[in-house]
């Protein structure tokens, strides 16, 4: 029984994280949300692209003797940044490449650049979570613990990065630079991470932090760019004739042309006639990054915050970690709209830090002192000492969060009394110990009473949002 309970502990541990990345980044486009199906081809086809890398992989391994190689090895160096790029970096991120490009590239639902963005990261998500699963059942939870923050968000925002490129390719004249391109910045990052984690320096740590950081920055860079673009799609009042029929008579939006694309009436090479310059010009020109420049013109993108039953879905499937990408998503809407200068990335991080790290610092100091576990009390006291320092920052969250809501509706959540039910029930959870019957029946209760009670400032937030966008 405990020995199943730990596979199952051990299984959430690398599943949750990329499911949770993976709802993350599918709820990005607010204004023309992917299909689902797509979505989730996508992060399954991820996962597919495991199997042939850990082939190559093997017979990379293989040709450069890595089982017996070591720091004194002749040509350690050599081998070892070959190993990286070529039998790891290349072999990964070509295979997701080609599964997005053969599978998605050519779909009718990637419809405009932005798309790009979500079915790369999809696929990231997928084969991260797959990967993760073969590393953590092996390796144990301190390694899954350290994968959470290292590699799962890499192979995410590698996949953003490249899901980036291959949007702007398929709307562009010059398709082949922007994929050869991408291409090349996905596997310089994934090979400077690998020859970094393979080489066991002690500067390795610090390196392989500072590739994940830049890649993050770099995705969510792509991502605002290309979010600018979906907006300029969506708004724009330009209007265009279609060069070939007879429907002048109904000229065409930017969101018209993205919908005849989903729809097959329409392709990229099509070209149309802007009916103000009288100017030709094909889908992919009209679609390509240099019209962001009207985006200063358009109005605000309106919120329209997030189903209370899809927050509980979300927040259940992914055992509570989808706490730190609901704080991001919040954050990033009210500094967008209200022009806050916060900076949600790290906000959402903070918290991260708070309650995720210690706990690898913790398995690591029980490593190092060659313990398997502590006594009953240790236990207790430092789940609580994580209980009150989660909970304290989630405190002054609600206090802000509170303030702006005040504004609009007459009653609000109560910030002490969600706060006190949400660190009751984060004591209980954390408490719960492995042998007690129906183990993971009773923690899944807890972590649905926890999303019960976030789903109250969930129903606060929609009320708050919908009186925003009617102009209350």
């Amino acid at each position: 029984m405990t020995e199943g309970v730990e596979t199952l502990k051990l299984l959430y541990i690398a599943i949750g994280p990329g499911v949770a990345l993976a709802i993350f980044i599918y709820y990005w486009n607010k204004l023309d949300r992917e299909p689902s199906r797509l979505a989730i081809k996508s992060f399954f086809l991820g996962g597919l692209a495991v199997f042939p890398t850990h082939y190559f992989e093997g017979v990379a391994g293989q040709l450069i003797g890595l089982q017996a190689l070591q720091n004194h090895s002749p040509f350690f160096w050599p081998k070892i940044i070959f190993y990286a790029f070529f039998g790891v970096a290349l072999a990964e991120e070509l295979c997701k490449f080609l599964f997005l490009k053969a599978f998605i590239y050519d779909d009718r639902d990637f419809n405009e650049p932005f798309d790009g963005i979500i079915y790369g990261g999809m696929i990231g998500c997928g084969f991260a979570t797959l990967e993760n699963i073969f590393y953590v059942l092996e390796h144990g939870q301190t390694v899954g613990i350290l994968r959470m923050v290292t590699a799962v968000p890499g192979h995410v925002f590698f996949g953003v990065i490249l899901g980036y490129f291959m949007g702007r390719a398929k709307f562009s004249v010059n398709r082949a630079r922007h994929l050869i391109h991408g291409l090349l910045v996905v596997i310089t990052l994934h090979g400077l991470y690998d020859t970094a984690a393979y080489s066991n320096t002690f500067w390795s740590g610090y390196l392989i932090f500072a590739i994940i950081f830049l890649g993050i920055y770099l995705g969510l860079k792509a991502k605002r760019e290309l979010e600018k673009l979906a907006t300029v799609i969506e708004f724009s009042a330009k209007q265009y004739f279609p060069v070939k029929g007879r429907r002048k008579r109904a000229p065409l939006h930017l969101r018209d042309i993205r919908c005849l694309l989903s729809k097959g009436k329409l392709v990229p090479e099509d070209n149309l006639i802007d009916k103000k310059s009288g100017k030709i010009k094909s889908i992919r020109e009209i679609f390509s990054t240099k019209i962001i420049s009207q985006y200063k013109r358009l109005p605000k993108t309106p919120f329209s915050g997030l189903p209370v039953k899809l927050f509980l879905i979300f927040y259940q499937l992914t055992f509570g970690l989808y706490l730190y990408f609901w704080f991001l998503g919040n954050y990033r809407d009210f500094t967008s709209y209200k022009k806050l200068k916060l900076n949600p990335e790290l906000l959402a991080l903070g918290l991260f830090i708070i309650t995720v790290s210690p706990y690898f610092a913790y398995g690591l100091v029980l490593k190092t002192l060659g313990l398997q576990a502590t006594s009953w009390g240790v236990d207790i006291c430092f789940n609580l000492v994580i209980a009150v320092a989660e909970t304290s920052f989630l405190y002054f969250q609600f206090q802000l969060i509170s303030g702006f809501l005040k504004n609009k509706l007459k009653n609000t959540f109560s910030v002490p009394i969600i706060v006190l039910a949400f660190f009751v029930f984060s004591c209980m959870k954390k408490m719960l110990s492995p042998a007690v019957p129906f183990y993971l029946f009773w923690e899944m209760i807890l972590i649905l009473c926890q999303g019960g009670v976030l789903a109250l400032v969930q129903r606060d937030l929609n009320l708050y949002w919908k009186l925003e966008n009617e102009g209350a």
